[in-house]
Order: structure tokens, then C-alpha cells, then sequence
């Protein structure tokens, strides 16, 4: 079977869910992750940090199904170990989540609790290290805002003390990134950025054969997209994926359009109820009729008229 005639989503979404997990994912490609996972700890903004370079991971389970019947699981992108026992909390999010950080810090907590037993020591706790890629905005607010790339800890707010190293939040957001890129001329600045333009789209076909020129990881990724593009099982999780995200993004819209008007309606009628209490206050003030004359008058239930 050929997937020359199958029509992707143009262009191709490098976040796409299945596609992610085929190239950051897989045990065989762990390199990839690992290429990754460095590039976001050593970012120029924060290369000043000590953080250690990491040499191997292992993929583990991504779901996690809660303790208690009644507790909310999680289903995750990327979950891996790094030999120093670092874990290690990959999550790409498409579509637009208001609630991103709490849920990013959900799943973080559950990823401390997961890692010891009843009755274990609190000091055998081993570092998350969470690592968010938003294609929307969540933090930058201003429209000049440059920081696409922030680092999110539990500090001292007087002292910027760190006062639980062992949790971090680096947080992207893609749509910063792209305008970013664009006053840069197109020209990426580190490892990062390299490879953020690659799962982002950033830049065009043109940009990522020069990055692939001189990133090997890049050129990696380019090579793997081409081979898994023609492999039409692979393409049709592809599709499907696509179009479920695509349904639950669709369904959200709906429902919150469904919610604003039924608000509006609420609003008109409070507001309408208002202007009749208002009325009515005034014919109070200005005329000797009784609240059941005016119920009468107004064609208004007599409760509604005696508690206006």
C-alpha cells in the first residue's frame, strides 16, 4: 500500500501525538530523547545552571491509573529515568488548555508519588524534571513578550532560595518561539531552538535543511519523518489521531460557546429583572399604589413585585 494519495495535515504536525512517540518515545531511538532532554537543560538562558549532563535513560510506564478508584489518572507523553535516577516528564500540549500549569503540576506529583512505598524515607526521593511544549500561549500575556522559554521552581519569593531543588517546570510556548525565530532572521540560536524548530514547524522546509546541515540530530529527525511517512499503518494512527484532536478541540469550542450564550441569556434576563425592580421602585416612590396594584398593573407575579 502507497501513502503518496493519503492526504496529511498540511503541513505535516510534528506534535502530532503518535508521531512524537515514534521519534522521543521509542527505547530504539532513545538517543533522540536524551539529544533533547540535554538541549533543554542546557539552554543558553540558563547555561549558567548546574545541570548535569545526562548519558542514558529508560523509558517508563506513561500510565498511571491513580491509587484509589475514584482518583484522576493521567496518561502521559514522555516519561523516562536518566541513569543518575533523575525522572524525567516530556508533555506536549496542541490545543489551547487554560489549566496547562495545574495539570503539569498534577502530573508531577504523581510522579513523586509513585516513586516510593509506605513507610520509605522522604529522602529517597529522585528530581522531576518537567518539560511542557505548548503550541498556545500561557504565560505570555504581553504582546512584545520574549519569553518563550521560562524555568519554574518552588522558591524563597524574598530570597529566591531554592527551597525544593528537587522539581522543575521548563515550560515552551511555540507561537513566543515562532515570533522569536522570526526577528532572529531564521537563524536558531542553540540545540533548542534547532530542534524546537523542527517539531514546531518553524521556519519552513528551507530552514530545517540548514539546520539539518549542521545539527546531526536534525538531520536524523528528517530522515526518520520521511521513512515513517511511508509506512501506511503508521500513517493511518497518524490520521486518526489528527482527527481526534481535531473532534475534542471542536467539542471544547462548542462547549464553551454553548456555556458563554447560555451566561448571556442569563444576563439578559437578570438584567431585564433589574430594569422591573427598577420601575417598580420608582412607582413606589412616586404614587400611592399598593405592591398587588402594581403586580396587577405590570402583569408581574405579587412576590416578585414585594421583593423588588
Amino acid at each position: 500500500m502507497k501513502t503518496d494519495n493519503i492526504v496529511l495535515s498540511v503541513p505535516f504536525n510534528r506534535l502530532n501525538d503518535v508521531y512524537i512517540k515514534y521519534v522521543l518515545g521509542s527505547p530504539e531511538r532513545k538517543h533522540i530523547a536524551i539529544a533533547f532532554i540535554n538541549a533543554v537543560l542546557s539552554h543558553s538562558s540558563y547555561g549558567k545552571r548546574k545541570n548535569t549532563v545526562i548519558t542514558d535513560i529508560e523509558f517508563l510506564d506513561r500510565e498511571n491509573p491513580g491509587e484509589y478508584e475514584e482518583s484522576k489518572g493521567s496518561r502521559f507523553d514522555i516519561l523516562a529515568r536518566s541513569s543518575d535516577g533523575r525522572i524525567f516528564h516530556i508533555e506536549i500540549q496542541v490545543g489551547r488548555e487554560t489549566f496547562f500549569m495545574q495539570r503539569s503540576f498534577f502530573y508531577v506529583a504523581e510522579d513523586f508519588i509513585t516513586q516510593i512505598q509506605r513507610g520509605e524515607s522522604y529522602a529517597t526521593f529522585k528530581p522531576v524534571i518537567y518539560i511542557g511544549i505548548m503550541d498556545f500561549r500561557l504565560f505570555g500575556d504581553s504582546a512584545n513578550s520574549e519569553d518563550w522559554y521560562t524555568l519554574h521552581k518552588v522558591m524563597d519569593v524574598k530570597t529566591h532560595e531554592e527551597t525544593l531543588p528537587e522539581v522543575e517546570f521548563h515550560m515552551v510556548e511555540l507561537p513566543l518561539l515562532r515570533r522569536h525565530i522570526e526577528k532572529l532572521g531564521g537563524k536558531p540560536r542553540d540545540e533548542l531552538e534547532e530542534l524546537l524548530c523542527y517539531f514546531g514547524n518553524i521556519g519552513g522546509e528551507k530552514l530545517m535543511e540548514e539546520i539539518a546541515e549542521r545539527n546531526p540530530t536534525v538531520e536524523e529527525l528528517v530522515a526518520l519523518e520521511k521513512v515513517w511517512r511511508m509506512d501506511p499503518w503508521t500513517v493511518r494512527n497518524y490520521i486518526l489521531n489528527e482527527h481526534d484532536r481535531v473532534y475534542r478541540e471542536n467539542l471544547v469550542k462548542y462547549e464553551r460557546g454553548a456555556a458563554l450564550q447560555e451566561g448571556l441569556e442569563e444576563g439578559r434576563k437578570e438584567g431585564f429583572d433589574e430594569g422591573r425592580k427598577s420601575l417598580i421602585r420608582k412607582m413606589r416612590a412616586k404614587t400611592i399604589m399598593t405592591d398587588e396594584q402594581i403586580a396587577d398593573m405590570l402583569n408581574l407575579p405579587l412576590d416578585f413585585v414585594k421583593n423588588a
